[in-house]
């Protein structure tokens, strides 16, 4: 049987070889400029991102979360990830990424225990825009905590 092969033309390399258009120092810094207009929304919506995801938690009750909770959590987690680190919330992205890693191992291991993901949440709101801001003893003791949470259900990664 013979395969047809059909090109899929490459939007971007048709642009890119179109006379016109501005730099690309010129398109970074736009870009750059958007990015720092939008800052006081985008960063103004984390608190509510956190909030859904402790919704999504008390939505579950007994102390369970289900895997599909968990995944939708996922989801949630990685609009905050993309905001943290786009406007350069060190502490914040790093407590989410510490929160994805123990939501997929929990998915792995089938874990269900809430206890653990209300820690992580708590430990988003210490360290999420608007909050008091700790001094980096208290956040690397924080972090620390976390990682014995990670230990203690044999999930995540060391670090």
């Amino acid at each position: 049987m013979a395969v047809k092969v059909t090109p899929v033309p490459n939007r971007l390399g048709t642009l890119l070889r179109k006379p016109g258009g501005i730099s690309r120092d010129m398109a970074l810094a736009a870009a750059g400029h958007n990015v720092e207009r939008l800052r006081e929304e985008f960063v103004g919506a984390i608190p509510g991102e956190i909030a859904a995801l402790e919704e999504l938690l008390a939505a579950c009750g007994a102390g369970n979360v289900s895997p599909d909770i968990l995944d939708a959590m996922l989801r949630r987690a990685g609009q905050i990830l993309t905001l943290s680190g786009t406007y350069g919330y060190d502490p914040l992205d790093t407590v989410v990424k510490r929160f994805c890693d123990l939501a997929i191992g929990m998915i792995e291991k089938k874990i269900g225990d809430a206890a653990p993901v209300g820690v992580h949440l708590r430990a988003m709101r210490l360290v999420c825009p608007g909050a008091p801001e700790l001094p980096p003893d208290e956040i690397a003791d924080m972090l620390a905590g976390l990682s014995r949470v990670h230990a203690h259900y044999g999930v995540g990664r060391e670090g």
